[in-house]
């Protein structure tokens, strides 16, 4: 296993799409800044800065999972390790770290730069304890999806088809997570007006539901340095780091590989 994971760690690091990744992430993160600084004709609080790139967050880890673990599939990559004698699920769960930590690279490297770029040109309206709490959250979101997309890849295990299914479902993750933004995003006031688009009670708790379930809801409320529930969010990305874990390696290891 230890084995495996170092040549998977070192196929990433040689890998082109993980710069190309980097490359996406970073440019997302310095567009967003200059958009902040120059469009506003207001101080922009820092909160509004730090975590905004993540929008772009949920494509680029699609699309690199899904080049990087189909990838093995089209080049016999995984067939010869199986040759080789090694075990499927610690093939599986060595390449499933590989990715995890290559995400959570370009998650620390982009967030370093919007706030070492952030801070002296926003409004500090937020301290080093909220932006801890919600990095971690962030990290894990980061870890939660991208588990999602690689156990996709690896039961497809074909690379064209993997990065097609993959974007679409980012993208569904997306559109959902608008919805259910915009309708939380509601005040039960307008105008000193009760809101008719302002919903309440079991269907409210339903939307928040949904909400954090998206790792693009996570994302959205990230951006704003507000969460409903911490510990909803801390559980649901848990559940689906096992979810994907324990059922890939179910199709997995009862998967035909030629």
């Amino acid at each position: 296993m230890r084995k495996l994971l170092g040549a998977d760690l070192q196929r990433m690091y040689h890998s082109k799409k993980i710069w190309i990744a980097l490359l996406a992430m970073l440019g997302a993160a310095g567009m967003m800044i200059m958009m902040q600084y120059t469009a506003m004709d207001y101080e922009v609080p820092l909160s509004r800065v730090i975590f905004l790139p993540m929008t772009f967050f949920g494509l680029v880890q699609a699309a690199f999972v899904g080049f990087f673990a189909g990838e093995d599939f089209s080049e016999g990559t995984v067939r010869n390790k199986i040759v080789a004698g090694n075990r499927r699920r610690d093939i599986y769960l060595s390449q499933m770290l590989s990715a995890g930590t290559a995400a959570l690279a370009l998650y620390v490297i982009a967030i370093a730069l919007t706030v070492s770029v952030g801070l002296p040109l926003f409004a500090h309206n937020v301290g080093a304890k909220e932006i801890t709490a919600c990095f971690g959250l962030g990290a894990l979101t980061v870890l939660a999806m991208g588990s999602i997309f690689y156990m996709i890849s690896m039961c497809i295990g074909n690379r064209s088809v993997a990065v097609t299914v993959c974007m679409g479902l980012a993208f569904l993750m997306l559109f959902l997570c608008l919805h259910t933004n915009q309708v939380l995003a509601q005040p039960q006031l307008k105008d000193g007006v009760l809101n008719v688009h302002y919903v309440s009670g079991m269907k409210r708790m339903i939307y928040e539901l949904l909400h954090d379930m998206n790792p693009m809801g996570q994302i959205a409320q990230l951006t704003e340095m507000k969460y409903i529930s911490a510990v909803r969010w801390i559980l649901t990305d848990i559940a689906w780091l096992l979810v994907s874990l324990g059922g890939g390696i179910l199709v997995f290891v009862k998967k035909d590989i030629r």
